[in-house]
């Protein structure tokens, strides 16, 4: 049986979700956005046809574990943080059984056409299980706010997010599919992640990253810059500030050795980079968490 992409899901298997609520949406001008929450409480797989282009990032925080096949991919594919689907293409989907709060973006041809003067810069487009663009993000995120706490003028303000979140959603397929820039492939960003997350506690140079990757050290960078709209020093930052997160949320680990964990080299530079990053020092961070707990 068709069915559509993951949040809509509920619509069509109330027997597989549970607590599906629409928190907040806008509509205008071929274009949907809303704010939404379900749990899957029983296994279910099925095929995915989307009519028009669907967007969607999570906003829980958790790593989504739901699997997405397409004819486009050579492998199944986890959702990840952002996801785009092209429509009238066809999908096959097994969403994991968990509780997920979505911001859902939907749009049509006529709102691309209206906003890129009649062209469709995403005709071509290739589906994103996993998109990593920081801009990409950040405009999601300001929409999903906006949503849950509407102020003056809301609706002008989030069809204009909406315009900018497709810009950038355009610009960055382009990127990905011209080859006279240099073709940047999906899984060369995401082999780069993968390095710099799996060897946090080394040095982490540039140099080494595209030894382990196969790459050139000129190629690392812009191919992760390209892909992700950041630079590998701010993505390998920003890793080992949220490792020292997850590790100074427990007393396992002295703070010296969660330093050591996360590639600093003495405690005092980890201390001023935790405090830059968050606003305190790990223990303060520590003592927070604990008394949150």
């Amino acid at each position: 049986m068709p069915i559509r992409p993951e949040s809509d899901w509920s619509d069509l298997n109330s027997d597989f979700v549970a607590d599906f609520a629409i928190l907040a949406r806008f509509a205008a001008h071929d274009l949907t956005l809303d704010v939404r929450t379900y749990d899957w409480v029983r296994p279910t797989a099925g095929q995915l046809l989307p009519r028009r282009h669907y967007l969607d990032i999570s906003l829980d925080g958790a790593m989504r574990r739901s699997v997405l096949r397409s004819e486009r991919w050579a492998e199944p594919q986890y959702s990840g943080s952002v996801l785009y689907l092209p429509p009238n293409a066809l999908y096959w989907g097994q969403p994991a059984l968990e509780r997920r709060k979505l911001l859902c973006m939907s749009f049509g041809d006529a709102f691309l056409e209206n906003v890129f003067e009649d062209t469709n810069p995403l005709h071509h487009a290739i589906p994103q299980a996993d998109i990593q663009n920081g801009a990409l993000r950040r405009h999601l995120l300001a929409m999903a706010g906006e949503l849950a706490a509407p102020g003056f003028a809301a609706g002008p303000l989030l069809e204009a997010m909406a315009i900018a979140a497709t810009v950038e959603l355009a610009r960055w397929s382009q990127l990905i599919e011209d080859p006279a820039t240099g073709t940047v492939l999906p899984h060369q960003a995401r082999r780069i992640e993968e390095c710099i997350r799996e060897n946090l506690s080394s040095a982490l140079s540039i140099s080494d990253i595209g030894r382990a990757c196969g790459m050139s050290t000129r190629n690392v960078a812009r191919v992760f810059k390209q892909a992700t709209g950041v630079s590998i020093g701010d993505f390998i930052a920003r890793c080992r500030i949220d490792l020292a997160k997850d590790m100074l949320a427990s007393d396992e680990l002295r703070i010296k050795e969660v330093s050591w964990r996360c590639g600093f080299r003495s405690s005092s530079a980890f201390s001023a980079a935790f405090r830059a990053a968050t606003g305190m020092t790990p223990r303060d961070y520590r003592m927070r968490r604990g008394m949150l707990q």
